[in-house]
């Protein structure tokens, strides 16, 4: 269970902020390549109007293609996009709705972590690092600060864009 944190420290906010700012900056850099990448290789993987009325299995193991898409196509907003828009929420201020975000986006990426093959799951699980901190300082309780380790994040987009 996330508790609400009405504050963060300051030094805590104006860190992640900067790391936020330069991790946006750097995932746009990502997404110009990896989108146009992604969205071609899955494309072929296909069957999409055969297998359109069947709902796939949430679980099932992912092939790279499918793992390039997981991350730079599906959705509204992409889930590389969703990372980085979460940990700017967090860096704008740690409360209860952005905390949730974070556990919520870590939660995401720990079932990615699992389906994706294997060269995939060290870049997830380097992009999972600032989330966790988070998650387990709140699940502790101390209200220690926390330095999210954001660099992270942007090596694990890296190496994953470079897989794609």
């Amino acid at each position: 269970m996330v508790r609400p944190v009405t504050s963060a420290p300051a030094r805590l906010r104006a860190r992640t902020a900067l790391v936020a700012v330069a991790t946006l900056v750097v995932l746009a850099g990502c997404s110009g390549g990896g989108e146009a990448d992604a969205g071609a290789s899955a494309q072929p993987s296909g069957g999409a109007s055969a297998t359109a009325s069947s709902q796939p299995d949430p679980d099932a193991p992912l092939d790279a293609n499918e793992a390039c898409a997981a991350m730079y196509v599906k959705g509204d907003k992409t889930l590389e996009e969703r990372i980085g828009t979460t940990l700017v929420s967090a860096s704008d201020g740690l409360d209860g709705t952005s905390a949730d975000q974070m556990h919520a986006m870590a939660r995401e990426l720990g079932r990615l972590e699992s389906r994706v093959p294997e060269e995939f799951q060290g870049p997830v699980e380097r992009i999972r690092v600032p989330f966790l901190q988070l998650q387990e300082e709140l699940d502790l309780g101390t209200g220690a600060e926390v330095e999210l380790d954001v660099a992270s994040t942007v090596e694990g987009l890296k190496e994953y864009q470079k897989l794609c």
